[in-house]
């Protein structure tokens, strides 16, 4: 009996021992794991600030150039707002009756009025990699703009038993994650209403795509399917991550028309949509400035560029050369900016643990703002929830704020393969968010804990890595040399010890 306890203990204390290491290798992993995301996500907002700063700089010199400055026409070619064409213009713009569809071309056909079918087929075709051709994607574009422009500031729509609303987060043209959202959840239909919350565009390969899919479905169903506006949505934006010259790149002959449509198309995105009057839905956030009463009535389609109104900050002034919205009355710079910060925070604020509101420096726009704001506006619009996107989680979706702030994300693998996950949520009417989880990517569902670390963190310590290189200093390459005149320090792998010491 005695020899037996032993062999029990020794048995409990290797499992023990065992179980104690393993905690450890573990918790070294989530650290490397916070360690890469924090370092992925500091890149991501340095590089959104450095472009909004870009943008604020070249508009400072915009406005402070003389007419008559050869300068300004180089400028103003990339940010002036009359690169949009008036909506008079139409015809002569953007007409796409010119454009004759060649007996070769394979991509898909489509018909007007869009019908069900006829998404459903575009739908299929960009999932075997087939291009729409020219002509309908700016006959479907012009659709989209005469319909938006109808539409309000903010959706109102009502979840009920029969028809449960499904909301989606950032998208950042992962076409894969759509398809895998309309495979689970079902296509959007009269039946199966979407709101899907902003920021299409911009670093996946197929942000186009989306577009036309998300705007063929407003189409044909205009009730059921709402589309807000996100920070991405911003031609100035476009131009540092990848969607202009994605469309420039699949449209080589008509890129630059559909482009200018596009601007026209983001300024008239809806702004917020509100279900049964207790949940709001925005991309970013909101202030303690936030009046959704205000938000209603701004004319949304004059603010094609978000990121100006930091500039209004910084410099004092609302003078922008070409804006017809702008006048020299002391009362209506003080409504323009009114207006404008509105839209900034709604579409560029972040959430954070802290009470009380802060410009958010980190990225460049909008603010920071704590749950004793989430508190006030809430309560103030007579709210119980606020949905938002515009940050990468790693489970796709976050509470915060007593949970009555809940990000959603569906964009899975948004970093790197294996980084996050996507999710999307259904609401029913007692308004209780149920959560829906994927992976796009088969071979990341196959990781184990470690080689998904590797997966994430090696593409970063390899640029890091190569930084380092690049910044040795050069008294120490000298003597390297010294020491090892046959030998460069990237590939040495031994030598004598007593000179690697005194070296």
């Amino acid at each position: 009996t005695e020899c037996s306890d032993k062999k029990t203990k020794k048995k409990v204390t290797a499992a023990l021992l065992i179980q104690r290491w393993y905690r450890q290798y573990v918790a070294r992993l989530e650290m490397r794991r916070r360690c890469t995301w924090n370092i992925f996500q500091s890149i991501e907002y340095a590089g959104e600030q450095d472009q909004i700063k870009l943008y604020n700089f070249f508009g400072f010199l915009m406005d402070h150039f003389t007419p008559a400055s050869s300068e300004r026409n180089l400028i103003s070619h990339i940010f002036r707002k009359n690169e949009i064409c008036r909506d008079t213009e139409w015809e002569r713009h953007f007409c796409y009756k010119s454009i004759e569809v060649s007996a070769s071309c394979t991509g898909p056909h489509l018909t007007f009025p869009m019908t069900f079918s006829g998404v459903s087929k575009l739908v299929e075709a960009f999932k075997h990699k087939q291009q729409l051709h020219a002509r309908y994607v700016l006959q479907l574009l012009g659709e989209t703009w005469r319909l938006l422009r109808i539409l309000p500031n903010i959706s109102h729509v009502s979840a009920c038993r029969a028809k449960p609303i499904t909301i989606c987060g950032d998208l950042h043209g992962h076409l894969e994650d759509l398809l895998l959202i309309f495979y689970k959840n079902g296509l959007p239909s009269s039946e199966k209403p979407y709101v899907f919350n902003g920021d299409f565009v911009d670093r996946g390969k197929n942000s186009l795509e989306i577009l036309l899919i998300l705007f063929g479905f407003l189409l044909v169903y205009p009730n059921d399917v709402h589309l807000n506006r996100g920070n991405h949505e911003d031609h100035i934006v476009n131009l540092r991550y990848g969607f202009t010259k994605e469309v420039l790149g699949k449209y080589r002959v008509h890129g630059k028309t559909i482009l200018k449509l596009l601007q026209k198309i983001f300024s008239w995105l809806p702004l917020a949509t509100v279900i049964d009057d207790k949940v709001l839905i925005v991309h970013g956030g909101i202030s303690d400035a936030t009046d959704l009463g205000v938000i209603a009535r701004v004319d949304r389609h004059k603010v094609r560029e978000t990121p100006k109104v930091n500039r209004i900050w910084l410099f004092g002034e609302v003078a922008h050369p070409g804006s017809q919205s702008i006048s020299a009355s002391g009362d209506t710079k003080g409504k323009d900016v009114d207006e404008w910060k509105q839209i900034v925070d709604v579409l560029w604020s972040d959430p954070m643990p802290q009470n009380g509101c802060i410009p958010n420096e980190v990225r460049g726009g909008g603010c920071y703002w704590g749950p004793d704001v989430t508190e006030e506006v809430l309560g103030r619009h007579d709210l119980q929830l606020l949905i938002r996107s515009h940050e990468c989680k790693q489970d796709g979706y976050e509470f915060c704020h007593n949970r009555r702030v809940l990000t959603i994300f569906s964009a899975s693998n948004y970093y790197e393969v294996g980084s996050n996950r996507g999710a999307y949520i259904r609401m029913g009417p007692d308004l209780v968010p149920h959560f829906i989880q994927y992976q796009a990517s088969k071979t990341c569902r196959e990781l184990t804990l470690r080689q998904r670390y590797r997966h994430k963190s090696a593409p970063q310590f390899k640029n890091n890595r190569e930084k380092n290189q690049m910044h040795v200093p050069s008294t120490f390459e000298h003597r390297f040399k010294e020491y090892f005149p046959s030998t460069s320090s990237s590939s040495v792998s031994g030598g004598p010890r007593d000179q690697l010491c005194e070296l």
